[in-house]
């Protein structure tokens, strides 16, 4: 995974605007999302979703596995959360915007 700082919580939070997830479900959606570019680990993905949990921007739920097994851990986007992901937003687009007018494309 090559990212700069936030960008995985970037990542995630667009994810999880569109419905609440469990874990491997999140990390296969990145993986399939970013062509293969962010393939996280187990020791890098529940670290930042704990963090961003802590911080108000999820909340989550423990659920029976629908194949049996342990429960799953569903995380769902707060308001606080989707104030976060807009505040992300806003500074990706003025980051991208910035660099694409530097390289002269798009």
């Amino acid at each position: 995974m090559s990212t700069f700082g936030g960008d995985l919580e970037l990542l995630l939070l667009t994810l999880l605007e569109g419905g609440e997830r469990y874990g491997l479900e999140l990390s296969k959606e990145l993986r399939a999302m970013t062509e293969g570019d962010v393939d996280l680990n187990a020791g890098t993905l529940y670290p930042a979703l704990h963090r961003m949990e802590k911080r108000g921007w999820l909340s989550s739920d423990n659920r029976p596995s629908p194949r049996g097994g342990h429960p799953l851990r569903y995380y769902i986007l707060t308001d606080q959360g989707k104030r976060a992901l807009n505040d992300k937003r806003d500074s990706y687009r003025k980051w991208h915007r910035g660099l694409t007018e530097r390289w002269g494309t798009e």
